[in-house]
């Protein structure tokens, strides 16, 4: 990288997509950056910056490597599902843009948790069975890792707690809540809301092909190709790929090539080990911890979430 360029500023974030995991996160951030009035670090989706990068000059030479340029869009989003899962982060946030403006998708939290031990199982993080890897004691204090990130399946699903530790750091007005089930049947509606929160064009037309879907596997050969590590694949990127495929160009390729190897139409409920019985025993499992945190999130945000979630039978697919 030239002095020249070491020496330019890169747009901040003043908007983030804070959560939640498996709820519609890479959908509405894709949608997002179409917008004239956005500029979104897509290369650098999932990324905490302020873990990835704890130097604010390392953090401003990542930025300055997204293309296409910025463009003085009045919006700059970065999103990260778990910015919302650690109370660290968003303390972080709050020191870095007090004035930001927050996007959260929450998700019915027993088909949240189904939907992201499939997913994770489709990326091949996950090599325990279903039972075994959602029926647990939850953990109440977990470091920033990888696992925590990836395997507390029913952690990630405690909305009001998490909620309740971003208000005290941004105020209500600074956060948008929003439905995963109208991102799913309404996504028009549901994208005009979001512009209006921005207060830029509502009017824009996006491409609203959703994204990240868990799926299932085309080709396992070929996705453990795409995600396994070793030090030759390593050489071969540091020697021969990053030279004319910069990191940010390579981890939209990424994505691309795992988005291409998963089967939209085959959802995880067709997976064999998800019986009809096992699937209704881990659901009764998991609604339990959620009755109560569903009530409080209700009555803190002026919502009706329980009612959809619990009161009538409405478990989709993951």
């Amino acid at each position: 990288m030239g002095k020249s360029q070491r020496q330019k500023q890169a747009p901040y974030p003043n908007t983030f997509l804070i959560g939640v995991q498996k709820a519609g996160t890479t959908s509405l951030n894709r949608w997002l950056s179409q917008h004239p009035g956005i500029y979104c670090y897509n290369s650098l989706k999932d990324i905490p910056l302020f873990v990835k990068f704890p130097d604010r000059k390392q953090l401003n030479e990542r930025l300055l490597l997204e293309k296409p340029a910025y463009r003085q869009q009045p919006a700059v989003l970065h999103s990260a599902v778990n910015y919302i899962f650690y109370k660290p982060l968003l303390h972080k946030l709050s020191q870095t843009q007090p004035h930001a403006k927050l996007i959260l998708i929450l998700r019915n939290p027993v088909t949240r948790a189904i939907s992201s031990y499939f997913y994770f199982k489709k990326m091949l993080r996950e090599k325990r069975d279903i039972k075994n890897a959602l029926i647990y004691q939850p953990k109440k204090k977990f470091e920033i890792t990888p696992d925590n990130n990836d395997f507390t399946y029913i952690e990630h699903g405690f909305y009001y707690q998490q909620v309740k530790e971003c208000l005290e750091f941004f105020s209500r007005e600074q956060l948008l809540v929003l439905d995963y089930e109208e991102l799913k049947n309404n996504p028009l509606t549901l994208l005009q809301n979001v512009c209006r929160f921005l207060n830029i064009d509502e009017n824009f037309k996006a491409d609203l092909t959703s994204k990240n879907i868990t799926g299932k596997l085309k080709n396992k050969f070929i996705q453990q190709n795409i995600l396994t590590k070793n030090a030759s694949k390593k050489w071969v990127i540091d020697n021969l790929v990053d030279p004319w495929l910069p990191v940010n160009k390579r981890i939209m390729l990424k994505n691309k090539m795992l988005e291409l190897n998963t089967a939209k139409n085959e959802m995880s409920l067709s997976m064999p080990e998800l019986t009809e019985e096992i699937g209704e025993n881990i659901k009764s499992f998991l609604a339990e911890f959620y009755i109560t945190d569903s009530l409080l999130l209700d009555e803190l945000l002026a919502t009706n979430f329980h009612s959809k979630w619990f009161e009538h039978e409405i478990i989709q697919k993951y």
